[in-house]
């Protein structure tokens, strides 16, 4: 049984008026999955933003790699 099947037979189980605090759960783990996205997304503008590591980073890059020409 997948660990789907197995959540939703669990939810089935539980009595009405239990049902209003899994919808609650589930909007309180997606404001917490977008919030750590928001997070992240954030913290990889910032480095993108970051010109002198960047270019560190390439450097780096082009050294172990070779280069990669871009257009």
């Amino acid at each position: 049984m997948s660990g789907n099947t197995a959540l939703l037979k669990e939810i089935d189980s539980l009595p009405p008026k239990y049902i209003g605090e899994v919808f609650d759960f589930v909007r309180y783990l997606q404001q917490k999955a977008q919030k750590e996205n928001d997070s992240l997304v954030a913290g990889y503008q910032a480095m993108a933003a970051d010109t002198e590591r960047e270019q560190e980073a390439r450097e780096w890059c082009n050294a172990y790699f070779g280069p990669v020409y871009t257009e």
